[in-house]
């Protein structure tokens, strides 16, 4: 049993209220919320305190197995994996509650966040958590949140819906019918969407690259690039050969219209996550759950003993702080949250580990 079940299970053995209080009306029932979409979910957690625990559960029973997935590659081993998970969650907790919405569909700001706690990990004792390679990753970025996925920016130019279809649809290969479930439409429009969705997202690569770009003859080659990376026909040019030997931002442009149109799934997967987009691709992402074997990390130097200590593990004053100004009425939501999940997991009690 998950420790905030244990939470909420102590709650009703007490009683459920304070004395003088009356009983929340009933929680939402689980099936219920199968068919609600993740934005409404989002709602949820806002809504109402009885509302949280069914919510939660639905959002990571539908994101927790990509979420984990991504923190094996992250991490040296399934304990680490499964701690890099909880706080990412325990982070999407906090932001909801704060009324902060979602610039990506939800299980990718929970990949973006998992890497943001990497991140934060990679300053102190806890970098012998980290994949090594990641670690070289993060020290080589000077931005406090690590690095910034290449097309990120281009991404957040696209309305919600094409984001979610780009990512469930391409990325994580999910089904129409849960692609559908996941962004509150039929399986038809994901079916019919999913063509205009990449286009648009092809589109939005290459006008962000080339805006970032100071020539302005870099947008007389806009055309001659899409040209020159169509599927079936490509045209090439001598005049645009030359001007991306001297100009990096075309340059970098034609490559990922390239990548993208022949390797789609990890093309996206690298340019929309901050490191190791292409093994989570490959990794299966939500359907690897279960596979810890399919994680590529290298062993841990040290003993894995020292991890366990109360200054790697303990919440940090600025953590409690925070949650404190989250406000009681959180609390529930921030422990579900925070805890691994797992009946099997060998995490110690009460341990938490969140950055703020």
């Amino acid at each position: 049993m998950a420790r905030g079940d244990e939470y909420y299970d102590n709650a009703e053995a007490d009683g459920g209220v304070h004395a003088g209080q009356r009983s929340a009306p009933p929680e939402p029932e689980q099936e219920e919320l199968s068919s609600v979409p993740d934005a409404r979910l989002t709602d949820l957690l806002r809504a109402d305190i009885r509302t949280v625990r069914p919510a939660l559960r639905e959002l990571r029973s539908r994101h927790r197995p990509a979420v984990l997935s991504y923190a094996r590659l992250c991490t040296v081993d399934e304990a680490a994996a499964r701690r890099l998970m909880a706080t990412a969650f325990g982070l999407a907790a906090g932001e909801t509650a704060r009324g902060l919405e979602p610039r990506t569909p939800w299980r990718h700001q929970l990949l973006l966040l998992a890497c943001r706690v990497a991140a934060e990990w990679s300053a102190d004792e806890r970098a012998a958590r980290l994949d090594p390679g990641l670690l070289t990753r993060l020290h080589e970025t000077t931005g406090a949140d690590g690095p910034v996925p290449p097309m990120l920016a281009a991404f957040l130019e696209l309305p919600t819906r094409v984001q979610g279809l780009v990512w469930y649809g391409i990325v994580d290969a999910e089904s129409e019918a849960d692609t559908a479930r996941y962004l509150g439409v039929t399986p038809e429009d994901v079916a019919y969407g999913m063509e205009g969705a990449f286009q648009a997202l092809r589109h939005s690569v290459l006008k962000t690259r080339l805006a970032g770009s100071g020539d302005p003859r870099c947008q007389d080659f806009h055309r001659l690039i899409e040209e020159a990376v169509h599927p079936e026909r490509p045209r090439h040019s001598a005049d645009l050969d030359a001007h991306m030997a001297d100009c990096p931002h075309c340059a970098t442009g034609y490559e990922e219209l390239a990548a993208l149109r022949d390797t789609p799934q990890a093309a996206l997967a690298e340019g929309l996550l901050p490191w190791g987009g292409t093994a989570y691709a490959m990794s299966g992402g939500a359907a690897s759950e279960g596979r810890p074997e399919a994680r590529t990390t290298t062993e841990q130097a040290e003993s894995t003993a020292a991890w366990w200590s109360p200054s790697a593990w303990w919440p940090s004053r600025r953590f409690v702080l925070a949650s404190a100004a989250l406000g009681v009425a959180v609390i529930p939501l921030l422990i579900f949250l925070l805890t691994p999940g797992d009946s099997g997991s060998q995490d110690p009690a009460g341990a938490v580990d969140t950055p703020t």
